[in-house]
């Protein structure tokens, strides 16, 4: 395949020609094929109950759960590889663990990172383990003929130049224009890709060496905010979900950063005051605070987040509490749980007007 053409980092934002770059990467891919299933109907309801099985502690029904969904597609995602393998694990069957863990190798999941996770450090003195370091190297190298390197280097140069700017002093008042025309090149090139390959998903580039929970170039979407009237990518990555090329709770996540949608990816708020002198007597710290939802609302929340194939918000609440008192699992994001640092007491009674206390046992 041809190597992408490369651009001058600083002055290639202005270049009208970004279309050179993405005629070069757009031969066929079969791996990347992941269009005639619909993910939202024949793998995420599987995943969704598999996990709500890690969540009552039933986990060799969660491998079982796992292997009938990984069937039903021809690319299932790294992450769910992972909770598969650790359900694999809990349930006493090595031979499973380490299938899913050569299928993480080959996704690109780094070995550094797989022998830094404390639920495999009891495997890590086996000799099953000593193979599978062993191997990895094949695993990767397949990872990288597969995977392509040069496409994902381009899109991850797309928050480079976001950042570029940005990390000047007085950024926004100096370069203001420059960064909206780095924004809309970063657009332009994005949607070529899209258009030329389809959304770039696992398939397409692999994962990071660690289990990402949002490549790097998504920063192009959450700029593109429904109030600066940007581009809307909400049905792109509604039918990127379709095909199996993004999570749905990555996509729910870029939705809401664009203000064109609501899937309360933000289960939980937890508020803390940067000056404990102006917060003395408060009763926020150290709780967990949910929206309050009516019953039509919680309802239309929960058709809303089926149609995009995540599970009710209840079940979220459940499988994200669950996950910060058992790590072994990944069953969050980054943005699951928000917290809110405030100047007083004052402060926090505002923000926390239109919230509940959660009830961690219960919610």
């Amino acid at each position: 395949m041809p190597q992408s053409v490369k651009l001058n980092f600083i002055n290639s934002f202005f270049l009208p020609a970004l279309v050179i770059i993405i005629s070069s990467c757009s031969s066929s891919n079969p791996a990347t094929d992941t269009e005639g299933v619909n993910y939202i109907k024949a793998y995420h309801p599987l995943i969704q109950e598999a996990e709500s099985e890690i969540v009552e502690q039933d986990f060799a029904d969660a491998l079982a759960l796992y292997e009938k969904a990984f069937a039903a597609v021809p690319e299932p995602f790294a992450i769910d590889y992972y909770n598969a393998a650790v359900s694999a694990l809990l349930a006493d069957e090595q031979k499973q663990v380490f299938n899913y863990l050569e299928k993480l190798a080959l996704k690109g999941v780094s070995l550094e990172y797989l022998e830094g996770q404390q639920v495999f450090a009891g495997l890590q003195e086996t000799k099953e383990w000593g193979k599978f370091r062993e191997s990895y190297a094949k695993h990767r190298r397949k990872f990288r003929h597969r995977a392509d390197l040069d496409l994902r280097a381009d899109l991850d140069e797309l928050y480079a130049k976001d950042q570029y700017y940005r990390q000047a002093e007085r950024s926004i008042r100096v370069y203001a224009d420059t960064i909206r025309k780095i924004e809309n090149n970063n657009v332009k090139f994005l949607l070529n890709v899209i258009d030329e390959r389809g959304y770039p998903g696992e398939a397409l580039i692999g994962v990071a060496d660690t289990l990402e929970q949002l490549p790097r170039f998504g920063i192009v979407i959450q700029r593109q905010t429904k109030a600066t009237g940007g581009h809307d990518f909400s049905s792109i990555l509604k039918d990127a979900v379709q095909q199996g090329r993004i999570r749905p709770q990555a996509a729910a996540y870029l939705i809401e950063q664009q203000g064109r949608g609501n899937f309360n990816s933000r289960a939980f708020v937890t508020v803390n005051c940067n000056n404990p002198e102006n917060c003395e007597g408060s009763a926020f710290d150290g709780k967990y605070f949910r929206d309050k939802l009516t019953s039509s609302q919680l309802e239309m929340l929960n058709e809303s987040r089926s149609e995009l194939g995540l599970s009710s918000f209840p079940d979220y609440r459940k499988k994200v509490l669950y996950n910060m008192q058992d790590k072994r699992f990944k069953l969050s994001n980054y943005w699951s749980v928000k917290n809110y640092i405030v100047p007083s007491k004052e402060a926090a009674n505002a923000l926390t007007e239109r919230l509940v206390v959660a009830d961690v046992k219960a919610d």
